[in-house]
C-alpha cells in the first residue's frame, strides 16, 4: 500500500509543477504583450512628434503659412475667420493647426499652433511655430 501512496504523491507533485510552469508562462505572455503594446504606442508617438515638428518647421520657414498648409494637404475649417483652423488626417492621427496674426509696431507676428490628436481623440502633443514679418518702409 505504501508504494501506491508514493506513486500518487509523485503524480500530484508533478501536476503541481506543471501547473506552476503553465501559470508562469501565462504571466510572461501577458507581460510581453503589454510591453509590445507600449512599444507600439511609443513608436506612434515618436512618429507623430516627428511629423508635427516637420509641420512646425515648415510653417516657421514659410512666407505664407496658409499656402504652405494647403500644399501639405491641410484643409481649412472656415475661411475668412481669424484665427483659422486647419485639419489633416494621416496614419490614424489628426493634425490641427491654428494660425493667427498679431500686429506689432514694426511688422506682424504670425503664430501657428500644431496639435496632434490620437485615435481616442485626446491631444498627444502641441507645438508652437512663429514667424515675424517686418513691414517694409
Amino acid at each position: 500500500m505504501r508504494s501506491g501512496n508514493r506513486s500518487n504523491a509523485l503524480l500530484v507533485e508533478l501536476l503541481i509543477v506543471v501547473l506552476f510552469f503553465m501559470l508562469s508562462a501565462i504571466v510572461l505572455l501577458q507581460v510581453f504583450s503589454k510591453a509590445r503594446n507600449l512599444d507600439d504606442r511609443a513608436e506612434a508617438l515618436a512618429d507623430a512628434t516627428a511629423m508635427a515638428q516637420d509641420i512646425a518647421d515648415r510653417l516657421s520657414a514659410a512666407e505664407d503659412p496658409e499656402a504652405a498648409l494647403a500644399a501639405m494637404g491641410f484643409a481649412a475649417a472656415a475661411t475668412g475667420v481669424r484665427p483659422v483652423t486647419w485639419f489633416l488626417e494621416r496614419d490614424g492621427l489628426r493634425f490641427t493647426v491654428v494660425t493667427g496674426e498679431e500686429p506689432q509696431p514694426a511688422g506682424t507676428l504670425l503664430r501657428c499652433t500644431v496639435t496632434v490628436y490620437g485615435a481616442e481623440k485626446e491631444p498627444l502633443l502641441t507645438l508652437p511655430a512663429a514667424r515675424y514679418r517686418e513691414v517694409s518702409p
